[in-house]
């Protein structure tokens, strides 16, 4: 299992460069395999709500429903205090890291350098 961050799937939906690019090319050859956390679907779609875009929230939907949702276990907190303070993540950031660690995920795709670190044995793929 895959674990990819927030800023991944914001580059899925929404980027239209190059980065974005990527990310739709590996999307499609693994998306079977990617799991997220119901993290993932709130961070995805505050702008879209704040900014009542309808059709990027149906968009984020579309594309949500075909990945597993990975619960965020109690044990995943605590997790995510120990990452927070040896590493300095962001709660939120500790909360990604400690799911994935949870669920036994063996690769964790972001765009967010800061979490490498904390990776522990997944592989950190920044695409």
């Amino acid at each position: 299992m895959i674990y990819a961050d927030s800023n991944i799937l914001i580059h899925l939906v929404e980027d239209v460069t190059e980065i974005g690019d990527k990310v739709r090319a590996d999307f499609a050859e693994r998306a079977h395999d990617v799991g997220i956390s119901p993290l993932v679907v709130l961070e995805c779609k505050v702008v879209p709500l704040r900014n009542d875009d309808q059709i990027l929230v149906r968009r984020y939907e579309r594309v949500l429903e075909k990945l597993t949702i990975l619960e965020i276990a109690p044990q995943a907190y605590e997790d995510a205090a120990r990452l927070r303070a040896r590493y300095g993540l962001k709660t939120l950031d500790a909360l990604h890291v400690a799911t994935a660690h949870f669920h036994l995920c063996e690769a964790f795709w972001t765009h967010d350098r800061r979490l490498a670190a904390a990776r522990g044995g997944m592989e950190m793929v920044s695409l």
